[in-house]
């Protein structure tokens, strides 16, 4: 299965009260091979934005130490940076989040996302691990966790697009990758039943065809 392309572009807000959390956004292409991105709705698959979090971005110690405030302009600041691809800089304002509130989701899956694009497949499943560990239900997590799976081991990139849609029966896309993985397995039956899913939840998924089986112990 193909790579996934990562570019650096989307937001979303999430408001807690009177404060206002810009997060990062990775914009996904699918190629041939069919890679898409994880969702909380049905959603075109060339794109992803991120999804509420269902911990708060900001730890009671930030809060408490005025940090909430810094944490917010920080966020928006990264975000800009990254739209704007000074990546690096992009990469050591959402380190410094961090350093305010470790246990970050936004920032945490942002870095994740930078490592990614940039091939740093290592350093972005530690980040990714990270996010996992302070929400268990964090799905884009879980989705670009799997795609970088899937070049060495199937059955856990499968596990992880199971766990998606099991706490989001509507991730399309989650269920065409897990259509894809059946079929590099040769499990010709759930690869066409997890791909039928996939196209009743999002017509347009009928365009991206099933791989071949993979006679490789990992695609």
């Amino acid at each position: 299965m193909g790579r996934m392309v990562s570019r650096l572009g989307l937001k979303r807000r999430w408001s807690t009260g009177s404060r206002t959390l810009a997060a990062l956004g990775a914009l996904v292409t699918l190629g041939a091979a069919g890679c898409g991105a994880a969702n909380h709705t049905a959603s075109p698959p060339s794109t992803t934005t991120m999804t509420t979090a269902t911990t708060n971005a900001t730890s009671p110690q930030a809060s408490s130490a005025g940090g909430s405030a810094a944490v917010s302009t920080l966020l928006k600041q990264g975000l800009s940076q990254a739209q704007a691809k000074e990546l690096g800089q992009a990469e050591t304002t959402f380190k410094n989040v961090l350093l305010l509130d470790p246990t970050n989701v936004y920032a945490l899956y942002n870095l994740g996302v930078i490592d990614q694009t940039q091939n740093n497949s290592a350093g972005a499943l530690a980040y990714y691990n990270k996010v996992l560990s302070a929400d268990s239900t964090y799905t884009p997590a879980m989705f670009n966790k799997a795609i970088i799976l899937e070049a060495t081991n199937l059955d856990a990139a499968l596990a992880l697009y199971k766990q998606i849609v099991a706490i989001n029966p509507n991730a399309s896309t989650a269920y065409l990758r897990m259509a894809f993985v059946y079929a590099k397995q040769g499990q010709d039956a759930k690869a066409d039943q997890a791909r039928a899913k996939a196209i009743a939840l999002d017509a347009s998924l009928s365009k991206y065809p099933l791989p071949a089986k993979c006679n490789q112990p990992n695609c």
